[in-house]
């Protein structure tokens, strides 16, 4: 289940503008108009707990940082941090949904980070960078 390093710590290298709100409530949440005045997190969580209360197993999949549709070449989502969330923001974030679903056993694993590609800041390489 995808989520943003952005949703989970609000916009910001300190996360403090306040949560993001799903992009357009009225269409994105048409079927489930109980979820329309929640957060983008609260929503995520939501659904992640309707998931796993289905009987479904739920990997949690940091897929970018800033809340946005992705990817391209030219984004700057290509690594693990950007200018707006450096390093340290990342990992906060996974602490942050580690603790929120540490009481759900069918949260099963995290996706530290989906789709690494090249990125202003460089391009990822395992080891040697051979």
């Amino acid at each position: 289940l995808p989520f943003s390093t952005g949703m989970v710590l609000g916009s910001g290298r300190d996360g403090g503008i306040g949560p993001p709100h799903p992009p357009d409530p009225g269409t994105s949440l048409a079927a489930n108009g109980d979820l329309k005045h929640l957060t983008a997190l609260e929503t995520f969580n939501a659904t992640a707990r309707a998931l796993t209360h289905a009987g479904l197993l739920v990997i949690l999949n940091n897929h970018i940082s800033h809340p946005m549709w992705c990817c391209d070449g030219s984004d700057g989502e290509g690594l693990w941090y950007t200018d707006e969330y450096p390093e340290k923001a990342w990992i906060r974030s996974l602490r942050n949904m580690a603790a929120l679903f540490s009481d759900d056993p069918r949260v099963v694993g995290m996706d530290l980070r989906n789709e690494l590609r090249e990125s202003s800041h460089g391009v990822p390489r395992w080891g040697g960078g051979d």
